[in-house]
């Protein structure tokens, strides 16, 4: 199998915290597919490559338009995770478990049931 891994880390002067988050790859129409269903972002490519680069591109953007709107917490807290608000040292992120997303999220329950897919955690660095 190929290596899944990708650079998640956001480049921003805002403190960071490091949260695992599950990820999908699978096929579809002949394109790769990399989902994220606790960002519930998408990227795609001809190969998993490509994939993994539009992914970083789009979860690139979102923590910049959310950042710049104000709208982070707001929209991490939307999609399921749970938030702790602290000093600097006391911050924490926790993704929504699998559980839940099963149960929320048609996309994802469309990918088990249907799709050939591996299933990795990648750690992402979300800015706070």
């Amino acid at each position: 199998m190929k290596n899944l891994n990708f650079s998640g880390r956001f480049a921003n002067s805002a403190a960071k915290v490091d949260v695992i988050v599950g990820l999908f790859q699978f096929v579809e129409d002949g394109r790769t597919i990399i989902y994220s269903p606790a960002f519930d972002l998408s990227g795609y490519g001809n190969n998993v490559d490509e994939a993994k680069q539009s992914f970083e591109v789009t979860i690139d953007e979102f923590f910049n338009y959310t950042i710049h709107k104000d709208t982070l917490s707001k929209e991490l807290k939307r999609l399921g995770w749970n938030i702790k608000v602290g000093d600097i040292k006391k911050r924490k992120l926790k993704s929504p478990d699998l559980a839940n997303l099963i149960a929320k999220n048609d996309y994802l329950a469309e990918i088990l049931n249907e799709k050939q897919f591996t299933k990795f955690d990648q750690t992402v660095s979300v800015p706070c």
